[in-house]
């Protein structure tokens, strides 16, 4: 066969055996495990739900692994310490590979790789890691998305966390020395003009100002490696929430609500992984340093204490404020977001009918709410400010005039008061700052309802007990139907009923809005009847697992999305690891091998953003051959030809006898020459079936199917 593959980057086949089989090894120690717990799992579903290739598996998938498996895990640590503490079986890691830890003895234990059954005997003369695993408990209740839910994200850091506040103290000490240091120097120096105490105080200031930026540099490295971690098992826990999401949640949503919603979690994480941390552990130390000040001069303490009260009174009368008007702000960003999301989707149609002035009015009238939301939360959050401002001038003016009256009066030294007034900044300006962080408290308040509307949002595969669908044969009956979209829609589907056999290909035509892709939805359980049930090999889809059930199936759209990628990338997506011959056997199959062809780089052609650089045709032949390499079981073509000329389609359906082997495909069509070697045919409108049988049968029953095909033919 010719080399079609200009890039070996496309190539199934490009040396990462090693890591499939890591893979593999961990994925079968994971169902193995399954079993023993008597949970129903397989190694081809798990690959496919946690869409693994041939990128080596990192802890963070093991675990997902796991959960999927519905199992509680967590790494820990096996040494001859720990050894007689573990619940066994776990899974346990030697030379970066994954196998099942059985048994420990004395200072041996015993491993299993069940792939082969073999088992080996370590000798325990090092620390290995682990990963314990445990039955989940079912009875823990859904906790609504608060700050709670970035707890374990946080305190899994414990390592960094201790690092960071060690270092925290450090630092303390040196801001609690540098006072005390000016004290003997203003009062042993200059007062007492003490020339050898200069050099010895002067030494070790600085010692002091080269030990504080190091110890501060090294405490900010691991708190930003800390928080990099954070925000990057927290960014991977929205996202798999997103997309695990039912498909009602995305249509009953503009997009552009969803984006912002998502892009909300950079300002809870900021928050919690930011300066807030910091300032927590400043805030800490505050009493030792009141401590201080007390020893110096109770008075004086006082006043800087009265001015706490004075921050907190301020917070507690602005805050509720400030938030309202925040919430609005957050509210016009939304919207000027999805407006903006909308334009640019539809810049086509903006174009060519001639709308861009209208456009531009509507977006400068979203513009200006939002602007103007945004300045009336900023101007609440200056008026905060100054009040704060207002505040500090006056605490200082009073430690000023108190301080020298002190001092004058004998009650205090010179050095003592200026030692004073460090140690009060080291007060105010972590209460200061904490001014700025309430603020961003009351963002992250908001921020927080916000992304709740997506976290709190079950996912379609939470329900406990759902059945993992095996590989099916393909049988499929609806039994009486009734669904809507919304409460207050009328029905799409009334009562309705068909029985579908394993290995049949089955048109489905009719009016528009008859319900045809409704049906197709109800079978990739996209969406639940309100009554009646469908049945897959005789297994109801309202209990089954979706990720498994669709992994049967593969469906091809009018509007099938492709994404930014080569051609090979988008073929292969829901097989990525395919071959190359597979590759270009269903690229053949679909009749996109000749266009394929004329490109320089022929597969690894770039097809663009939403496959923009391919025609509507061609869009439309890439998507069938991404669902034929998929080899399901279930084949849905919703329109699937209706962007091909006759002569593309023609080729299309010549392969169909070839395309329909060992699967039930079931065609929607308006044109019905796609549909007249159909074993069946079900004629729908409003929602009922009308009428049913093969091309010829409808034909001679001269009713809506009859006169559909002469209007189509005359």
């Amino acid at each position: 066969m010719v080399n079609i593959f200009s890039d070996n980057r496309f190539s199934g086949t490009d040396g990462t055996d090693t890591e499939n089989h890591v893979n593999n090894h961990a994925i079968e120690c994971t169902v193995w495990l399954g079993k023993q717990f008597h949970k129903v799992a397989d190694a081809g579903q798990l690959h496919h739900a946690l869409g693994l290739d041939s990128l080596e598996l990192t802890d963070w998938q093991l675990r997902e692994a796991v959960d999927a498996i519905g199992l509680h895990s967590k790494f820990d640590s096996l040494s001859a310490e720990t050894a007689s503490t573990l619940p066994l079986p776990a899974l346990i890691e030697l030379e970066h590979c994954w196998w099942v830890l059985l048994s420990i003895n004395a200072d041996r234990f015993t491993v299993l790789n069940p792939i082969t059954g073999e088992q080996k005997i370590h000798d325990l003369c090092s620390q290995y890691k682990i990963l314990l695993v445990a039955e989940k408990n079912l009875t823990k209740k859904h906790v609504k998305f608060g700050l709670s839910w970035f707890y374990p994200s946080i305190f899994r850091q414990k390592k960094q966390l201790k690092d960071i506040f060690l270092l925290a103290i450090v630092l303390q000490l040196f801001a609690l020395a540098a006072p005390l240091l000016f004290e003997n120097i203003i009062d042993k120096v200059l007062v007492g003009r003490s020339l050898s105490s200069l050099h010895v105080l002067g030494l070790a200031m600085l010692a002091l100002a080269i030990a504080e930026p190091l110890y501060g540099f090294m405490r900010n490295t691991v708190f930003g490696h800390m928080a990099s971690q954070i925000n990057a098992e927290l960014s991977g826990r929205l996202y798999r929430h997103l997309v695990g999401l039912p498909l009602p949640y995305f249509k009953q949503r503009q997009t552009g609500q969803i984006i912002a919603r998502v892009r909300e979690m950079a300002q809870i994480r900021q928050f919690l992984t930011g300066s807030t941390l910091m300032l927590l552990l400043d805030l800490i130390f505050i009493v030792l340093f009141l401590g201080v000040m007390f020893h110096y001069s109770s008075l004086l303490t006082w006043i800087v204490t009265g001015s706490l009260v004075l921050y907190f009174l301020l917070w507690v009368t602005v805050g509720p404020i400030i938030r309202h008007k925040v919430e609005a702000e957050y509210e016009a960003d939304a919207q000027a977001t999805s407006f903006l999301t909308e334009a640019v989707t539809g810049i086509e149609t903006i174009k060519t009918t001639a709308t861009e002035k209208r456009f531009l009015h509507q977006w400068q009238a979203v513009l200006s709410r939002q602007l103007i939301q945004r300045f009336s939360a900023q101007k609440s959050g200056l008026a905060a400010g100054q009040g704060i401002a207002l505040i500090q001038k006056i605490v200082a003016a009073l430690l000023l005039w108190w301080g020298v009256k002190s001092v004058l009066a004998g009650e205090l030294s010179p050095g003592e008061l200026i030692a004073f007034n460090m140690l009060a900044g080291h007060v105010t300006q972590p209460i200061l700052r904490l001014a700025q962080v309430w603020q961003d408290f009351q963002h992250t308040l908001i921020a927080l309802r916000r992304v709740g509307d997506i976290l709190d949002e079950p996912m379609e595969n939470s329900k406990q007990g759902l059945v993992s669908s095996p590989e099916l044969a393909g049988q499929i009956e609806f039994k009486n139907i009734r669904f809507r979209y919304h409460e207050d829609t009328p029905e799409v589907l009334a009562n309705l009923s068909l029985s579908i056999s394993a290995g049949e290909f089955i048109g489905i035509t009719g009016p528009s809005g008859s319900g045809k892709s409704t049906l197709t939805r109800l079978l990739q359980r996209l969406y639940i009847p309100q009554h009646g049930q469908v049945l897959v090999d005789g297994m109801d889809l309202a209990i089954a697992d979706p990720v498994s059930l669709r992994r049967n199936m593969s469906v091809v759209l009018q509007e099938s999305i492709l994404f930014s990628g080569s051609i090979a990338d988008n073929i292969r997506l829901c097989k990525p690891n395919a071959t190359d011959e597979e590759l270009y056997r269903a690229a053949t199959l679909a009749g996109a091998i000749d266009f394929i062809n004329q490109f320089p780089h022929k597969f690894a052609h770039p097809v663009g953003e939403k496959g923009g650089n391919l025609s509507g045709g061609q869009r439309q032949r890439i998507a069938l051959a991404r669902a034929l390499l998929n080899d399901p079981k279930i084949l849905i073509l919703d329109e699937a030809t209706s962007a091909l000329d006759y002569e593309s389609e023609a080729a299309i359906m010549s392969n169909m006898d070839e395309i329909r082997q060992n699967r039930t495909i079931i065609s929607i069509a308006h044109r019905l020459n796609t549909l007249r070697h159909a074993d069946k045919i079900f004629v729908l409108d409003q929602g009922k079936i009308i009428e049913s049988g093969s091309h010829a049968d409808l034909l001679q029953q001269n009713g809506l199917y009859a006169q559909l095909w002469h209007q189509q033919t005359e």
